[in-house]
């Protein structure tokens, strides 16, 4: 059975490019997702999610969740005005640590307030943008869609 082609994805590409000021062909579809959304690849080198409002909020919702160990770094951090950031610690630790430890801090929210309490808290003070986009936590909008970059 041949896959038909999602037309939403076709939209979202074109959108993509004409805010990169490229051709659509260019782009590249990735073939697994990131937070439940396929990204699209430009070159060698730049990544990009390109959602709806309401893709993009429920995207967010799910980065929380995987997120997790580098919010509480990056607040651990900010609290005591530590010149240090959680992304140093990919270059210390296995990817497989990471996880477990996001694993283990999301059992004490779980415990605590709440993931939906988290998640429903960073979102309403704006931080979609901050979430998804981990290379400028900037969101631009072309077309109706929500662009991050990924890196």
């Amino acid at each position: 059975m041949q896959k038909t082609p999602d037309a939403g994805m076709g939209l979202k590409r074109d959108a993509l490019a004409k805010f990169l000021g490229v051709d659509p062909g260019s782009l590249r579809e990735s073939s697994g997702t990131l937070y439940t959304y396929k990204a699209f690849f430009h070159g060698n080198d730049e990544a990009y999610l390109v959602l709806t409002d309401m893709e993009a909020t429920i995207a967010a919702e799910y980065a929380v969740q995987e997120k997790l160990w580098f919010i509480c770094l990056e607040a651990l951090f900010a609290y005591f005005d530590i010149e240090s950031y959680p992304s140093d610690i990919l270059k210390k630790l296995k990817v497989r640590d990471i996880r477990a430890a996001n694993e283990q801090i999301k059992l004490l929210i779980q415990n605590t307030c709440g993931t939906t309490v988290l998640k429903n808290k960073m979102l309403s003070l704006g931080n979609r943008k901050n979430l998804l986009a981990d290379y400028d936590q900037i969101e631009s909008v072309q077309d109706g869609y929500f662009i991050y970059r990924l890196y």
